[in-house]
C-alpha cells in the first residue's frame, strides 16, 4: 500500500506507507534538507531525535528540521504504516508571507526537544483534518488542487506555531538525557574546531567512559559517528551555498579532503560531487 506525491515545483512531498512486514535496513540514521511531519499510523516503536527517545503513538506527530539527525526503531514483527510530508521554504513564496515565519516552531526548537504532538493534541488541535484534507486533495491532482493543498500546509504549520507558543511541553527531560543535549548543543556549535573525547569529558565533568555510554544509550551512535555526521552534513549546507567541495568540508571541521570524501561516500552513498550536484 503506498501514495506518493511530488509538487512540480519541488517545494513539498508527501507519502502515506504501510509495510506488513517492515524491512530494517530501509532505515536508518538520515537527515532532512528541509522540514519533516511525520504521522505514524500503525506499528510499534520508537524515534530517535538528537539523543531523546520518542514512543510512537498512532496518530502522533513528529516535526523535525534539516539540523536533527534521527532515526527509527520499528518492530519489524507488525505492519508499519505512517503518512510524512516533506517540505522546505519555497512552498510560499516570500511576498506572500509578509514577514511571518511560518516555520519557526519546527526551525527553532532546541534540537531534538519538543519534537512530539501527541495523538490527543494532534485530533483536539485539527491537524488530523487537516492531514486528511490534503491527502484528499493531492489524489485528485491539479494545479489548482496543489496550490491549496500548500495552503493545507500552511494551516498546519499555523497550527503548530500556536501550540509550541502556548508553552505546551511535550517532553520532560531526564538529568541523563539534559547532560546529553547539553553535550550535543556544544558539539553542533563547535564542528569546526577539534573536538577531542578528553576536551568534552573535561568539559562536561563526566568520565570518558560514561560520557561515551549515556551517548550510545541516548542517541544509538558514538560520539565519533555523531561528530562525523554533523561535518558530513554542514559541508553538505556549504556546498549548496555555493562552496567550492574543498572549502565546504575544511568549514564544517574536517581535517583533510580525503577523510572527508571517505565519510561522505559512506554515509550518504554518493561522492560529494554527486551531492553538490542535487
Amino acid at each position: 500500500m503506498g501514495f506518493h506525491y511530488h509538487a512540480k515545483d519541488q517545494s513539498f512531498r508527501l507519502h502515506h506507507t504501510r509495510d506488513e512486514r517492515p524491512n530494517l535496513q530501509h532505515f536508518f540514521l538520515h537527515y532532512e534538507q528541509g522540514y519533516e511531519i511525520y504521522m505514524f499510523v500503525s506499528g510499534a516503536g520508537s524515534f530517535t531525535i538528537e539523543g531523546s527517545l520518542y514512543d510512537l503513538e498512532p496518530y502522533s506527530i513528529l516535526m523535525m528540521n534539516h539540523n536533527e539527525l534521527h532515526a527509527l526503531n520499528i518492530d519489524e514483527n507488525l505492519p508499519y504504516e505512517r503518512i510524512v510530508l516533506s517540505f522546505n521554504e519555497s512552498i510560499m513564496p516570500p511576498i506572500l508571507l509578509s514577514g511571518v515565519d511560518l516555520f519557526r516552531s519546527i526551525k527553532y526548537r532546541k534540537l531534538g526537544q519538543n519534537n512530539q504532538i501527541p495523538a490527543d493534541q494532534v485530533r483536539s488541535s485539527g491537524l488530523l483534518d487537516l492531514m486528511h484534507k490534503l491527502m484528499d486533495l493531492l489524489k485528485q491532482p491539479s494545479a489548482e488542487n496543489e496550490f491549496v493543498a500548500k495552503c493545507v500546509i500552511v494551516q498546519m504549520l499555523h497550527t503548530m506555531n500556536s501550540l509550541a507558543e502556548n508553552g505546551i511541553e511535550l517532553t520532560a527531560p531526564t538529568p541523563q538525557t539534559t547532560k546529553i543535549h547539553d553535550v550535543i548543543a556544544y558539539i553542533n556549535d563547535h564542528l569546526d574546531q577539534p573536538l577531542a573525547l578528553d576536551e568534552l569529558s573535561h568539559r562536561f565533568y563526566v568520565t570518558k567512559y560514561h560520557l561515551c555510554r549515556i551517548f550510545r544509550e541516548a542517541t544509538g551512535f558514538s560520539i565519533n559517528q555523531y561528530i562525523t555526521y554533523k561535518r558530513v552534513h554542514k559541508a553538505d549546507e556549504f556546498m549548496r551555498q555555493g562552496y567550492p567541495m574543498t572549502k565546504a568540508c575544511f568549514l564544517a571541521g574536517f581535517n583533510s579532503y580525503s577523510n572527508f570524501y571517505r565519510s561522505y561516500r559512506k554515509l550518504t552513498g554518493k561522492s560529494p560531487r554527486d551531492g553538490k550536484s542535487e
